[in-house]
């Protein structure tokens, strides 16, 4: 246990979601296990058994994260964070601020949600595994993220925005990554054995992950070889892959072994209606943020508009299409097939960015970098008029 609490703990640091050495990671199996000696562990230990989880992760957020946070804690609403993207839809509802770091504050919330903000402090999260808190910690993140920059651009359209958000706007950016790059280098295809297919999926899901287009285990790939689809598992970690690629019958549209990716419909309806084998699905910041940015005022779809939208959409010529993970009546299956067949790639409403190539992973991973830098750089463009013109 404790080594997968240390393993949680790396990856937490290595990907940008915490300040180094802020992490209290703790896990109940035979006894409690912590990766670290800390004043909150005493608060956080009754959680176990009065929340009924297995893992709690306590950290406070790396920049841009902090700040966004910070801010959105200030503005909350009823004392939650209400965020739009689809991690939040999945995994949270929202994100419910507390007072402070007690636990009668946070059993109160954590009783219903897997995560809580403590204003100036960090974020919460539990899970049944270290691993899920991890995964509930970094989509709190992810979604305060969006929630922040997508709220800035809206706000910027009335022309109307306050000196804190404009302060918080600022410091955020100044923390940014740089935009990803890609020049290529991957393995070069077409594959014709499971070897260099299992081996070419596990070297792109490192990729996408260096490049910060997929946050934690939000993201999927797949390659089609013959009548096989083979595809990375559900909640699997793109950067850890050789234990989570799974062979699915494009016939049958069966697994024989392992839980495939919750997109497989999506996957399969690409493998089977278009000539391109190789797929990837990532989330990146911006394009997740554009992909929600509408001016339609009193639309009658507002609430639902990430299940369907009847209103062509596109950034910069790349389609944005609506549906919802899965094979039901509104699935993405029934959207991003036909927008990959005419653009080789498609931005879901708040859900991120599918790209696909005929032989392998290059193009695609080499197009999902370029769709980030465009809606990185529209983004800014249009803050940027939309303020000169309050």
């Amino acid at each position: 246990m404790q080594q997968e609490l240390a393993g949680c703990e790396t990856r937490l640091y290595k990907n940008g979601l915490a300040e180094p050495d802020t992490a209290v990671f703790g896990a109940a199996e035979d006894r409690i296990y912590w990766n670290c000696r800390n004043p909150a562990c005493p608060v956080l230990e009754p959680l176990f058994s009065e929340v009924r989880t297995q893992s709690l992760l306590y950290a406070r957020p790396a920049e841009p994260y902090a700040t966004v946070m910070s801010y959105l804690c200030h503005t909350a609403i009823d004392g939650a964070i209400r965020p739009d993207d689809c991690e939040t839809r999945t995994l949270l509802q929202d994100l419910p601020v507390t007072a402070e770091l007690e636990t009668r504050h946070l059993a109160g919330v954590l009783q219903n949600r897997s995560c809580a903000v403590v204003p100036g402090q960090g974020v919460v999260a539990c899970g049944a595994t270290p691993a899920q808190a991890y995964v509930n910690f970094s989509a709190a993140c992810f979604a305060g993220f969006i929630k922040f920059f997508s709220d800035t651009l809206n706000t910027c359209r009335s022309g109307e925005i306050s000196s804190p958000r404009k302060k918080a706007l600022d410091r955020a950016c100044r923390h940014l990554p740089e935009p990803a790059v890609f020049e290529g280098g991957l393995m070069r295809g077409p594959f014709d054995n499971e070897t260099d297919v299992h081996r070419a999926i596990v070297e792109a899901g490192r990729e996408i992950i260096s490049r910060g287009l997929v946050n934690a285990c939000f993201g999927n790939i797949s390659y089609r070889l013959d009548k096989t689809l083979y595809i990375t598992t559900s909640g699997s970690f793109l950067d850890d892959l050789e234990e989570e690629v799974v062979a699915a019958d494009l016939e049958s549209r069966t697994c024989s072994r392992g839980k495939p990716s919750s997109e497989i419909p999506a996957h399969m309806e690409i493998a089977t209606s278009t000539a391109f084998r190789a797929v990837l699905h990532g989330h990146p910041l911006f394009s997740v943020i554009m992909s929600m940015d509408c001016d339609e005022r009193d639309c009658p779809n507002k609430g639902s508009c990430h299940v369907y939208c009847p209103k062509p959409r596109e950034i910069r010529g790349i389609p944005v299409v609506t549906g919802e993970v899965g094979g039901g009546p509104h699935g993405l299956c029934h959207t991003v097939p036909a927008a990959i067949k005419r653009n080789k790639a498609a931005i879901v409403h708040g859900h991120g960015v599918f790209t696909c190539s005929a032989r392998d992973f290059n193009n695609a991973l080499g197009r999902m970098v370029t769709i980030e830098q465009i809606c990185r750089k529209t983004y800014f463009e249009q803050i940027g008029s939309r303020m000169k013109t309050s």
